[in-house]
């Protein structure tokens, strides 16, 4: 069986959760890098949703030295309420979305209850998505860390992040804070693309694993 080796990440974007979809297409295994060494400034610990004053990054805080840490074993900050703070966001952005009262509770509690590591953290969100997408792919991890892959996996590792374009070719769906206007002669959509799986799932619902597959 083919895998696909990935990095895990915090409220995946829509490009994660299209590639765990193809990969589920194409009978390939998931296998997350669970032995790399922490890497700043990525998805790793990073989500963007759309808000009522547009694209919002959240950012998970980590201790200090993590960068040196595997990243199993990073350890997040709790010198603020950034859970807290994250929740609020999310509600602000989505509580008026036609599906956020039927998934929220899905999520508050983790956020309420967070645990002291990253990859925890993020797993327990990334299984919590699968769940609402109705994803059954089974997601397993690396037991070391191998910088060349052999035949049977295709490295996507790095691949996704915040600072390189999407992969896929994302159709437009609506979006609480779209800005969408028409007149009698044009319309004009400020569509933001690739956010995190959080904003398709509340303003799509049921329809967010089809709206999925049919990216390119």
């Amino acid at each position: 069986m083919k895998k696909i080796l990935i990095e895990l990440h915090y409220l995946p974007c829509l490009d994660y959760f299209k590639t765990i979809l193809e990969a589920d297409k194409e009978g390939k295994e998931i296998i997350l890098e669970a032995n790399e060494n922490f890497n700043k400034q990525s998805y790793r610990n990073r989500a963007y949703i759309l808000g009522a004053n547009g694209k919002l990054a959240l950012t998970i805080p980590v201790q200090k030295g993590s960068q040196k840490t595997i990243i199993t074993d990073v350890k997040i900050d709790y010198k603020t309420d950034w859970n807290r703070k994250h929740w609020q966001s999310i509600k602000s952005a989505y509580g008026k979305s036609p599906f956020f009262i039927h998934y929220a509770d899905f999520l508050e509690d983790i956020y309420e209850n967070p645990p002291q590591l990253l990859w925890e953290f993020n797993y327990k969100i990334l299984t919590i998505c699968q769940k609402l997408l109705r994803i059954q792919i089974p997601i397993n991890k690396t037991q070391h860390f191998e910088k060349e892959t052999d035949n049977k996996t295709i490295d996507k590792r790095n691949n996704i992040s915040p600072k390189k374009p999407a992969i896929f070719s994302h159709k437009e769906y609506y979006q609480t804070f779209g800005n969408k206007f028409e007149n009698t002669t044009h319309t004009t959509t400020n569509f933001q693309n690739n956010l995190s799986i959080l904003d398709l799932l509340f303003n799509e619902g049921t329809n967010a694993k089809t709206l999925l597959s049919n990216f390119s």
